[in-house]
């Protein structure tokens, strides 16, 4: 790899590491060396160096992206508690590149946050901090020089429905948010059919992708009848979190436009 190259991706703050077909670490920057608490790398199997296994246990997003030519990505968790983020991205057909980077304070958050005040029906936080907690990751968005990601979720078909069963609807769709969304991305319902989910190191295209599983595994658990529009907006087309939820409720506005059941990017 050329010299100057090498220098330039040593710079980033993000781990960094180039994997080839055989799981082999061709390249590795030096902040990826501090994440994974490893000097040396390059040369070793990813799966042993990066994930502590002694064989190829599992589908880890290196063999995840090989295989569906996709991003694809997993948390790796340290007997600390220090929780990291790895990402897979195509490159070639013979390499994949992984971006690294530390998430334990948003999964720290996510634990106090889920203390917090919650929605009776869905289990959900609450709309009341949802505001300030869009502003503070907003901030740390920025410092880190990173995309955080808005997704406005709003299910409709539900006004004619008993309380019960409406209620049956929200609890259900809520469940499938929780379980299609990472780990430390933040989820509240807002208000009556719409939850809210901030997601932190996430480009747009990939929080689409996100929604298109949301809406595809809402459809299969509760049937067609009922109409879900998800409106998705980015940090790095906002200056302030009303920004952010402006772009995303106007992207929610369109998809409702369009006769729903469809993810629109703001």
């Amino acid at each position: 790899m050329n010299e100057h190259i090498i220098k330039a991706l040593d710079v980033i703050e993000d781990g960094l590491i180039i994997i080839n077909r055989d799981y082999i670490i061709e390249y590795a920057n030096e902040p990826s060396k501090k994440l994974l608490r490893q000097e040396n790398l390059v040369g070793r199997h990813s799966y042993e160096a990066i994930w502590g296994r002694e064989s190829l246990m599992g589908k880890s997003p290196t063999f995840m992206t090989f295989d569906t030519k996709e991003i694809a990505g997993a948390e790796r968790t340290f007997e600390d508690g220090t929780c990291l983020y790895v990402r897979a991205h195509p490159l070639d057909e013979d390499h994949t590149v992984l971006t690294i980077w530390d998430v334990t304070s948003y999964v720290s958050l996510e634990n106090r946050l889920k203390k917090a005040g919650t929605d009776p029906v869905t289990g959900l936080r609450n709309s009341d901090s949802f505001r300030e907690e869009l502003e503070k990751e907003l901030d740390r968005s920025k410092r880190a020089r990173a995309t955080l990601s808005l997704m406005l979720v709003e299910l409709g078909s539900l006004e004619n429905d008993t309380e019960e069963v409406r209620d049956k609807r929200l609890k259900k769709s809520a469940e499938i948010v929780i379980d299609t969304a990472r780990s430390y991305d933040m989820i509240f319902r807002l208000r009556g059919d719409c939850f809210a989910i901030l997601m932190p190191h996430c480009i747009e295209d990939a929080a689409k992708k996100t929604g298109e599983r949301m809406l595809e595994r809402i459809h299969k658990a509760i049937g067609d009848n009922i109409d879900v529009s998800i409106g998705i907006s980015g940090s790095g087309s906002a200056f302030t979190g009303r920004d952010v939820i402006r772009l995303a409720e106007r992207a929610l506005y369109v998809a409702k436009h369009k006769g729903g059941n469809i993810c629109v990017i703001g």
